[in-house]
């Protein structure tokens, strides 16, 4: 594995920085055969892959998001195998240690709405949700601006007839 040209604390700080993208990701990808702690797990191991490859035509976050959700389709598409993980456990933050109870209610109801969608829909509301403007959406997933626009109102609409 060649090595990015930045240290580990440098990556540390950048997989921190990135936290909530990862881990939203990670949450709402995770499933009984590729759990939430190694769907992240890869998710930083493909980043410090990846870092060499960063050419910086997009921002740092647009492509961490890139990578994340790369990562968990991948995740999902081989969990027939065990998905092998290395340890970079930097003490991050847990998605709901901040959260109370009335919060973390309406994040699981979420989580079970977003559930119910295919997976390229899940990255599309996600990356909206994080308010990400079209073009990005688009950029960050390698689709057409228009086909997001489409696509978002028609998740919009699903999610707003589905009932948990």
């Amino acid at each position: 594995m060649k090595s990015p040209p930045i240290s580990e604390r440098e990556f540390a700080s950048l997989v921190k920085q990135h936290s909530r993208i990862i881990n939203k990701v990670s949450y709402f990808y995770a499933t009984d055969k590729v759990p939430f702690d190694d769907l992240r797990q890869e998710i930083y191991v493909n980043i410090w892959r990846g870092l060499n490859q960063f050419r910086g035509d997009s921002l740092m976050s647009t492509w961490i998001y890139r990578v994340a959700v790369n990562s968990a389709l991948m995740a999902i598409r081989s969990s027939k195998s065990k998905i092998e993980t290395v340890s970079l456990d930097f003490g991050l933050l847990d998605i709901s240690s901040e959260n109370d109870d009335v919060q973390r209610e309406n994040l699981q109801a979420l989580h079970s709405l977003i559930n119910k969608l295919e997976d390229i829909e899940k990255a599309i509301i996600l990356l909206w949700l994080d308010e990400y403007s079209y073009d990005e959406i688009a950029d960050t997933l390698g689709l057409k601006r228009n086909t997001v626009a489409v696509k978002i109102h028609r998740i919009k609409e699903k999610l707003s007839k589905s009932t948990i």
